[in-house]
């Protein structure tokens, strides 16, 4: 049982949610809790989104994995409404391109950057600024291991390791030790809450424009510091230095209905 891919997580709310309030339930109610001797990793997430038999949304507007108590906010925050669902059921993904955080059972640190936690693991869901009146559901699927198997399915993660962008010829060092793969090490794995630098963590965001984009301007940043979105979970710009980097696989974009006027949206 501890090789399969099963449900680590599954919370389904039902009633009435308020507008921009949190539903906040405990790992116990989400059937999130592990044995002493388990460990845990999250490959991907599912989100059925409110909406009625017409098909008519409602705005669940953000879903947060909580790992062993602490918000993974900062690398993973996913949009819970229909039109803009992040991590829809499984069985309705066109083509399999299913998003996962990295990639189960591997050594590799740039592949290993599953969501790992030791303890237990829930979610917090968000309502938008209306009231929420339908059901919705959160499942979390990943892999159970007893801390006796770690070594054997992991044996050690690979460090140090490299990042390489060709298009700039640049590459950026991870210096860090090789680190054995056991119950105490866990969480200091890339995707666990206690990581040392530098860490590793995979990452998906979405932000919503707030204010009016009208062209005059100049091009829209998705930026919180300057109040263009409306928390900090949906801020899009990125002041890096030298050491920091963010490898960017994919970008969605949402345009404004049709016969919008989006011209054109990219990354500088």
């Amino acid at each position: 049982e501890h090789y399969e891919l099963r449900i680590l997580a599954d919370y389904t709310h039902t009633g009435l949610q308020v507008a921009n309030t949190w539903a906040r339930p405990s790992p116990r109610a989400v059937l999130g809790e592990l044995e002493r001797d388990e460990r845990a990793e999250v490959v991907f997430a599912e989100i059925f989104p409110p909406a009625d038999a017409a098909g008519v949304e409602e705005l669940l507007r953000k879903v947060i994995p909580v790992l062993d108590g602490q918000r993974f906010s900062e690398y993973v925050s996913l949009s819970g409404i229909l039109s803009s669902n992040m991590v829809p059921p499984r069985n309705s993904v066109w083509g399999g391109r299913l998003y996962s955080f990295g990639t189960p059972h591997n050594s590799n640190p740039l592949l290993s950057t599953t969501l790992k936690y030791s303890e237990h693991i829930t979610v917090e869901c968000l309502a938008g600024n209306a009231a929420i009146n339908q059901d919705y559901r959160v499942r979390l699927w990943g892999y159970v291991y007893q801390e006796s198997e770690l070594p054997t399915v992991f044996g050690t993660m690979v460090f140090p390791a490299s990042v390489t962008e060709r298009t700039r010829a640049r590459t950026l060092m991870l210096p860090k030790s090789p680190i054995p793969v056991n119950g105490n090490t866990w969480k200091t794995l890339p995707g666990g809450k206690d990581q040392r630098i530098p860490k590793i963590n995979p990452f998906i965001r979405f932000a919503y424009n707030l204010l009016e984009t009208d062209g005059i301007q100049g091009d829209y940043q998705f930026r919180y510091d300057t109040g263009r979105v409306s928390d900090s979970d949906e801020n899009l710009y990125f002041d890096f230095d030298d050491l920091d980097a963010l490898v960017v696989e994919s970008i969605g974009v949402r345009p404004d209905g049709f016969g919008g006027n989006l011209a054109n949206t990219g990354l500088l």
